[in-house]
């Protein structure tokens, strides 16, 4: 059975994530920080690590840097639903969710989804990580 490790500062969002990979089949951790992150990675080797982006202290991108490069075998999905989602939400100096994550492509991230996101879209993408 696969293993995934979220990471994300909302816990709201982490357990929704947790609850419906569980409901699939999945072993699930979930971490509120990227500190934490790192640590359970560490302890438990997951198979997928699910991060946000956008978190206080040590963001997203930093974390899937510091992964991949003491774990470079971990399938990694990015999230994001930070920065400026048009022209109602327009902020001058914002940068859009769009840039993040391709920020975190660049970083190494295999998949990418922008929050809000279906979660069918979010198994597809744990699916598609997945040998077979």
């Amino acid at each position: 059975m696969a293993s995934i490790l979220v990471v994300d500062d909302e816990p709201e969002v982490g357990e929704a994530i947790r609850r419906v990979l569980a409901r699939a089949g999945f072993l699930v951790a979930v971490a509120n920080s990227a500190e934490d992150g790192l640590r359970r990675m560490d302890e438990q080797r997951p198979d997928i690590v699910i991060t946000d982006v956008i978190m206080p202290k040590v963001h997203g991108l930093e974390l899937i840097t510091m992964l991949l490069s003491r774990h470079p075998r971990v399938r990694i999905i990015a999230i994001s639903g930070g920065g400026s989602f048009g022209p109602l939400a327009y902020k001058p100096d914002a940068i859009s969710t769009h840039a993040y994550l391709a920020a975190a492509r660049e970083a190494g991230a295999q998949e990418l989804l922008t929050k809000p996101f279906d979660m069918s879209d979010l198994l597809a993408a744990v699916r598609k990580l997945l040998p077979n």
